[in-house]
């Protein structure tokens, strides 16, 4: 019956032409490995049919595509931690002139900070999902790689617009309407000046701050640290832009390719086995005449053994 059974075309549901999944076939046993590697590889392959586990693979089998993704992602996370930090420590007042950016730039100070949030957030979540193999979780990263775009653009073009037109006005007008007396004395202090023009035009009377002191005007150091300050933050947020959107290119085309797992790894409905396939395969067989019908045998009526027994008791 062997020879007969390849002419009856078995229903190409039943020829197992579906692939398994590439994170279980990674795991099976080979030839390779040692007796212990194939019995741990045999477990975790059945824990990841159960459904158990991360589903993490062997840094041997990543494909090119994960590597330029993992490396994506860690630039996005170093420069996200380096924005953030540098936020942190001006709103702690950890440097020199740390109190003249929380006055004049306050504004630009929170975008900093929101932007190094929005790229740590990102390149967490993406870290995790190329780690973890997860396509869903990659696609939440590229989205949230845009946000974070339009962060950095953001900070980049309030510096840039704030340095390039008429940055002595706008200290001018900030000054006499703006900064609160505490605010001006923060950068008395920190600049060591007095006033905006002179010790007598608007200034804010401290220990070292009064109508006789020999200290200059604020504005001069006001307007060379501003104009140096805000230079180097839009430079620096417009260079890292393309590297961005690098990141983001990156993301779109490597994330579906994260592992050599076709689509998502779900049986398609052509490939479903139904009742009327196992009909269908078995009547095959049941005509080539390999499987005979099981007979319905005739059955016993339910009174004869009570018959032989008075039968019995009669003798």
């Amino acid at each position: 019956h062997h020879a007969i059974i390849p002419s009856l075309s078995t229903t190409h549901k039943f020829t197992h032409k579906w692939p398994r999944l590439q994170s279980v076939r990674s795991l099976s046993t080979s030839q390779r490995y040692t007796a212990k590697e194939n019995q741990s590889g045999r477990a975790v392959a059945l824990a990841l049919e159960g459904g158990y586990g991360l589903g993490v693979e062997r840094i041997k089998r990543w494909t090119i595509h994960k590597w330029f993704l993992l490396l994506s992602v860690i630039i996005v996370l170093a420069y996200g931690i380096t924005g953030l930090i540098l936020a942190i420590i001006t709103w702690f007042r950890a440097w020199q002139h740390a109190d003249v950016t929380y006055v004049a730039d306050y504004d630009i100070l929170v975008l900093l900070t929101l932007a190094g949030c929005i790229l740590v957030l990102s390149a967490v979540v993406g870290l995790s999902g190329t780690l973890l193999n997860s396509r869903p979780i990659l696609a939440i990263y590229a989205l949230l790689l845009w946000p974070a775009l339009i962060a950095l653009l953001a900070v980049g073009y309030a510096a840039y617009k704030r340095a390039t037109f008429a940055l002595d006005r706008k200290l001018d007008l900030a000054w006499s309407q703006y900064y609160t007396p505490y605010g001006r004395l923060l950068i008395q202090e920190s600049l060591g000046c007095c006033g905006y023009y002179s010790p007598l035009h608007d200034a804010s009377p401290s220990a070292r701050c009064y109508s006789r002191t020999s200290l200059p005007g604020c504005k001069g150091k006001l307007y060379r640290f501003e104009r140096m300050q805000l230079a180097t933050i839009w430079s620096a947020t417009f260079s890292l832009v393309p590297l961005h959107i690098l990141a983001i290119v990156v993301a779109l085309l490597c994330a579906n390719h994260v592992t050599r797992r076709f689509g998502k790894g779900i049986l398609p409905r052509a490939y479903w086995l139904r009742m009327a396939d196992v009909r269908e395969e078995a009547e095959k067989f049941f005509k080539a005449g390999l499987i005979a019908r099981p007979v319905m045998a005739e059955r016993a009526p339910a009174n004869a053994s009570m018959t032989r027994d008075k039968i019995r008791m009669t003798l």
